[in-house]
Order: structure tokens, then sequence, then C-alpha cells
């Protein structure tokens, strides 16, 4: 079981790795044709509210039916559970599509009064050409989470690849031809084939099925659970709206500058955060379904140390290296050098962002896994009310740098809200061990910082590619010889001999 455990983990890595490097690609593939200019803007501006609802319907859905198919599974009705969920979803994601694609043009103008003329015309029809996908997104969502179910996450991952496979193959082929409008299209053409990668996948088995009666009473029951899950997973996309739009207001380019500075740093929590939250989440709704509550406690500390030891050596290194980064996987094209200065400066500051919103992933699956969705929600909303209050603050006092540092402080009063009222609910968890190995943790990265800072100052004149690999590897090197000397656990944990989790 072990070794089939570690087989999946694996595969859900690597193909993690494929969505986000094509993530990459497709954000190198914006700047190289349009820079950061107006264009770029409306790209962002028109994919900020669809992008919201796709994470509504997929991260919402895996959170919700994975524990609730798998309660389903235990009385031998789980597929009888995905013919009722798929169905209802088609037509809640069919009605979502139509409402908001009517209220498009509204929309553009009040959350983004900069883009004018030909430039708000475009956001308007992008925003429509992504909007039209939620009905497919709402299909691929209930599949996802089932192969989430099943443990095959690699699956779900690899299906979400092809979505962005679809989006780059569209850019390369007709951005020169129609500009912006081929990543709106490529994007809708990348969903569909992505639902026919599923539809394929499950076709042998007849899983799903377009006959028999929807049990509304059941599918009531499941949107209880989804609806505030799902609200609760679009609280990011709510707050990089807020921060588009902000942006928006202060002038041409910051649009781009943000959401390259989001996108890169969201890099290192996308392969981590995700994959240790994917596979942390079925380990604690199977635990807590058969009532090892010791156990559900010990899978949130163990996954949190996790998070922490190998999010934070990575972080660090990139921020440290940022402007290097940057500029070469962005300087190019249309665009500049000083587009990959003022990009730099935006990503210092997501460093908190990053973090603390990690390590909360663990922490929300613990809610979700209770069935007690509705406190993220409530906490979601109280800091979308307090990040909108800190951005008309910061960016007051410090301009665009304000936006990104009001994600950071935002992210640590949220995670630290949410852990200490989940403690409340479960009572005293298992940190000891932990806290003893987060310290640890933070001193050797603090020794790998000193060390890549002050080889960085040497190496300075070297091409930044250079800079990076040299930097790259004596960080490593360093934060490693700290682990073996301070022995922590973490790492053990990852080898597969680490034991029980901190006590």
């Amino acid at each position: 079981m072990k070794s089939k455990l570690r087989i999946a983990s694996l595969l859900l890595l690597l193909v993690t790795l494929l969505l986000k490097v094509s993530g990459l690609i497709r954000d190198q593939l914006i700047t190289f044709y349009f820079g950061a200019t107006s264009e770029a803007d409306a790209y962002y501006a028109a994919f900020a509210l669809p992008n919201m609802f796709i994470l509504f319907l997929t991260t919402g859905m895996k959170s919700a039916f994975v524990p609730s198919f798998i309660k389903y599974e235990e009385k031998n009705k789980g597929l009888s559970h995905l013919q009722n969920v798929w169905k209802g979803t088609l037509l809640f994601s069919l009605l979502l599509s139509i409402l908001f694609i009517a209220i498009a043009p509204v929309y553009i103008q009040l959350l983004f009064p900069n883009l004018t003329g030909d430039t708000a015309q475009m956001a308007t029809i992008m925003t429509i050409i992504f909007l039209s996908s939620l009905l497919f997104v709402g299909v691929n969502a209930v599949l996802e989470a089932y192969f989430d179910a099943e443990n095959k996450y690699y699956l779900s991952v690899l299906a979400q690849a092809i979505v962005l496979l679809g989006t780059i193959g569209s850019a390369l082929l007709f951005a020169d031809q129609i500009g912006a409008y081929a990543f709106a299209f490529g994007n809708l053409a990348g969903v569909i084939l992505s639902l026919l990668f599923k539809l394929i996948l499950l076709m042998p088995k007849r899983t799903l099925r377009l006959e028999g009666k929807i049990n509304w009473a059941e599918n009531k029951r499941f949107f209880h659970i989804f609806i505030p899950v799902a609200l609760t997973a679009m609280i990011g996309q709510i707050t990089l709206t807020i921060d588009t739009s902000f942006a928006n207001r202060l002038g041409d380019s910051f649009v781009t500058y943000l959401n390259i500075a989001k996108n890169l740093t969201q890099f290192p929590q996308n392969i981590v955060g995700v994959t240790i939250g994917t596979i942390v989440f079925p380990l604690l709704a199977a635990a807590y379904t058969k009532g090892d509550i010791a156990g559900f406690k010990a899978n949130i500390t163990r996954g949190l140390q996790i998070m922490y030891f190998v999010l934070l050596p990575v972080l660090t290194g990139m921020m440290l290296l940022m402007p290097e980064i940057v500029s070469v996987l962005f300087e190019n094209g249309k665009f500049t050098a000083q587009h990959t200065e003022e990009t730099s400066i935006a990503a210092y500051y997501y460093f908190g962002t990053i973090l603390f919103y990690s390590l909360v992933i663990i922490v929300n699956n613990g809610f979700y896994t209770m069935e007690k969705g509705h406190y993220m929600m409530r906490l979601g909303f109280l800091s979308i009310a307090l990040k909108l209050l800190l951005n008309y603050i910061f960016t007051a006092s410090f301009g665009f740098i304000g936006i990104p540092l009001s994600s950071s402080v935002t992210g640590f009063i949220y995670a630290l809200t949410c852990f200490l009222l989940f403690r409340k609910l479960m009572g005293e968890l298992p940190i000891k061990g932990m806290l003893l190995d987060v310290a640890k943790t933070t001193i050797s990265v603090l020794i790998m910082g000193i060390a890549v800072y002050l080889l960085k100052d040497v190496v300075n004149q070297l091409q930044p590619i250079i800079t990076i690999l040299l930097c790259s590897i004596s960080g490593v090197i360093v934060f490693l010889l700290c682990v073996f000397l301070m022995k922590i656990q973490s790492f053990y944990i990852l080898l597969g001999r680490g034991g029980s989790a901190a006590k």
C-alpha cells in the first residue's frame, strides 16, 4: 500500500510540475507578445472573474466531493453519488455561465476604469469567451474530484495541464494574427479537450450515464456542503481580482507586473503546497470517517511541518534570486529590463502570501473533512474586507507595492486565525515536536540564506542563469548539511523513515 502511495505521489509531483511549467510558459508567451502593455493588462483583467469561478468549481468541488464520495463509498453508493453530482453541477455551471456573461461589460467597466476604448472592448470579449467555458469546467471539476477520491491524483492534474497546453498551442499558432484573443480561444479549446480526455478514460466502465433521474434531495445535501467550501476556494482569486482592480487604477502596466509576480511566486506553492495538500486530504478524510481522531490530528501537524520544511527554503532562495529569475524567464520580446525590475519588487512582497496560504491549505482540509467549510467561508470573507482596507491604506503610503504587502499581512492574519479556530474546535494538537522541527528548519534556512546572499555578491557579474545555478546548488548543499546536523524530522518523514507525526 505504501509503495502504491509513493508511486502515485511521484506521478502527482511530475504531472503537477508539467502543469505549472505550462502555466509559466503561458505567462512567458504573454510577456513575449505584449510585454507590460495595455493588451497584457486587458488579458489579465479579462481572466480575473472567470478564473474566480474556475477555482470556485474545481478547488471547491475537490474539497467537498472527496470526503462526500468516500462517505457514500462506505455504503457502496459512491458511483450513484457521482452520477447525481455531475448532473447537478452541469445545470449549475450552465446557469452560472449565462448569468455572468450577461454582466461582463458592466463588470469590466466598474472594476477596470482605466481600460478604455478598444482595450476595454477586448477585455470584455475575452471575459465572455472565458466564461463560456464554465459549462465544461463544471463537469471537469466533478471528474477530477472523482479521480482524487480514487487516489488517481495525477490524472486530474494531467487533465488540467491539457487546458494550458491548448492555450499555449493556440497562442503559438494565432497570437500574431488575433493577438490576446488567441489565449482566450485556446483556453476554451483546452477545457473541451480536457473533458474529452476524462470521458475517454471513463468510457470503458460507463462511469457517467445521461439516463436516470437526478436525485434532487441528494444534490441539495451536497451543494449545502459544496457552496461554502467553493466560496472559500474563491477567496484567493477574489483578493487577486481586487488587487488587479487597484493596480489598474494606479496606471498602465501595474496589472501585468503584479500578475506575473504573483504567478511566479505561486510556482513553489502550486508544486509543493497543492501536492502535499492533495496527498494529505484523503488521509484526513479516511481517518476522520473511521473515528481515528488522534490520527486525524497527527496528519494535520505532520502536513504543516512538512509544508513548512519544503516551502521555506524554496521561497527564500527564490526571493534572493528574484531579479535574475525574472530576467531569465521573461526579459525578451516586448518585456524590458524596467519591467523586470518592477516585477521583481512586487514579487518580494508576496513572500508572506505564499507561505501563509500554503500552510493554511492543510488546516482548511481539516475543516472540509469535518464538513465545517462554513467557518472558512466566514473567515475568508472577513479577510477580503481586511484586504480592501489594507489596500487603501498601503497603496496610499507605498504605491503599487502596497498591494502585495497587504496580501502578505492579510495572509498571516488569516492563517493564524484559521489555526486557532481549528485548535478550538478539535482541542489540543500534537504540536510540540512540530514546533521544534519548525525552529530547526528556520535556523537552517537563515544559514542557507546568508550563504546564498554572500555568494551572489561574488558572482553577480556573471550571466543571470549562471548566478542562479551556482547559488541554487550551493544553497541546497548548505541547507542539507544543516538538516543532517540538526536531524530535522521532516526530512526523514519525506524519506519514509520519520515514524509517527510530531507529538
